[in-house]
């Protein structure tokens, strides 16, 4: 394995050997559909593994770890949501330490949409990742549409400082969700500036899963695998969802946040303000 990016036609992808992670995966414990025993057995039969990344809260990881089988096809992480705008995709070792950090540095910095923004902002988040040993990676780098919520993106717009980027540790360079040129544009920054790649669906629903993945040659335990993808020994393979399948997830989950409307749209109103100062 050589850090390199591989685009399939026909997604998602089934292995029948080393370690393929889909390093971006959401549960029924935030805004995903995907219940705990289904992703399992979903993964057992596509010889697949993945990241449990959750908005802003761990519950879904910690139901995992509840089966035998989660030790090493379930990598301990959370997709936090900063003030600022931009995701963080944030990997630990162990639950134990994903635990830790999340009782430290995010408990009680949820927003009235828990799926949403926390109260803290994007240097902090990665700050303090860091910290706690986390392997920290920007989300849909470039993302998402009209919204900003890539690191990328908002270091464009002037939302967030460049200098972030030096406590970052790398960058998702297909996200199922984005287009096919945002994925590119990722992969060329990673590329030249010396991140490592990841590879995830951002999968809301099941059949989504294993859309993109990050993989090893060999089967690792988790801890071994983050090294990997750290010292860029792991390749990145998938394809992107398109347009069609996106509104499609989107109506699916819309739901989900329909409890949360008011606060939602206060999310983008404040982050709609702060890119027009800028």
């Amino acid at each position: 394995m050589s850090g390199s990016v591989q685009y399939e036609s026909s997604c998602p992808l089934v292995f029948s050997k080393g370690s393929a992670f889909d390093m971006h995966v959401h549960t029924s414990h935030s805004d995903g559909l995907v219940h705990i025993p289904e992703l399992l057995a979903y993964l057992r039969r596509r010889n697949l593994c993945a990241a449990i990344t959750d908005h802003n809260t761990i519950t879904g990881v910690r139901e995992a770890y509840e089966h035998d089988d989660a030790n090493d096809r379930i990598i301990p992480g959370i997709e936090v949501s900063a003030a600022d705008g931009p995701h963080l995709l944030i990997y630990f070792d162990t639950v134990r330490d994903l635990q830790s950090y999340y009782e430290s540095s995010i408990s009680g910095h949820q927003g009235a949409c828990p799926h949403m923004a926390t109260d803290l902002v994007t240097e902090k988040i990665v700050s303090e990742a860091n910290e706690s040993g986390g392997l920290v990676a920007a989300a849909h780098p470039y993302g998402y549409a009209m919204l900003v919520r890539g690191v990328l993106k908002a270091i464009d717009v002037g939302m967030v400082s460049p200098t972030v980027l030096d406590d970052i540790d790398g960058l998702e360079v297909i996200c199922g969700g984005l287009s096919h040129s945002l994925n590119t544009r990722a992969e060329a920054y990673a590329v030249a500036n010396n991140f490592c790649m990841t590879g995830g669906s951002d999968a809301h629903t099941l059949r989504e899963v294993g859309r993109a993945v990050t993989v090893a040659d060999e089967m690792l335990p988790v801890p071994e695998f983050l090294e990997a993808v750290r010292l860029q020994r792991t390749d990145v393979i998938g394809c992107e969802r398109g347009p069609a399948n996106n509104l499609l997830m989107g109506t699916q989950v819309l739901a989900k946040y329909v409890p949360y409307l008011g606060p939602g749209l206060a999310v983008h109103l404040r982050q709609g303000k702060m890119r027009l100062r800028r």
